[in-house]
């Protein structure tokens, strides 16, 4: 089933199963959090974007080469916000955040081991959170990264998804 991605910045349409969309009364997308990673980490936003996608949606988010680009942080936050319009608030996103293992760069230095357990109904709020939680970064530190240095830190892929509009990165944080 074709779904239509809202202002889409590259990709216009996303494919994906009609049994998921019709079949089901919502789905919680549980995460096992990985850092690193090809999209510099596996969140929420990376699972439904490429996860709930149909093989041919897959291949056009990764686009010929599969490179890391910011073609692909693009293609991957419109398709993640095609899936996440036409669900709404039917769809949860949980992200465990266990056996973390990140590499220090330019003034980050990241937090390891097991962190907790994000959750939401906006995945790039708990996207958002995750890598909070990891890197501990002021956003004006983590604006000036290189751009490898933003791959691997995840840091583009949270600012594609702020640039389509597919989400909040705005969260609150309660410790239970």
């Amino acid at each position: 089933m074709q779904l239509p991605i809202p202002d889409g910045a590259n990709l216009k349409e996303i494919e994906v199963c009609r049994a998921m969309l019709e079949g089901y009364g919502g789905i919680v997308v549980l995460t096992n959090f990985k850092m690193p990673s090809f999209a510099g980490y596996t969140g929420a936003v990376k699972n439904i974007g490429v996860g709930l996608a149909s093989p041919d949606s897959k291949a056009a988010v990764h686009e010929p080469g599969y490179l890391r680009s910011e073609a692909f942080f693009t293609n991957l936050a419109d398709a993640a916000k095609g899936i996440k319009a036409r669900m709404g608030r039917k769809m949860t996103a949980i992200s465990i955040l266990s056996n973390i293992h990140a590499e220090p760069f330019g003034g980050a230095a990241p937090k390891t081991g097991n962190l907790g357990i994000v959750g939401s109904f906006d995945p790039a709020a708990a996207d958002q959170a995750a890598c909070d939680l990891i890197w501990q970064l002021p956003i004006r530190t983590a604006q000036r990264q290189s751009m490898g240095q933003k791959i691997d830190s995840g840091w583009l892929q949270l600012e594609k998804l702020a640039a389509v509009s597919a989400g909040s990165r705005l969260y609150r944080r309660t410790v239970v």
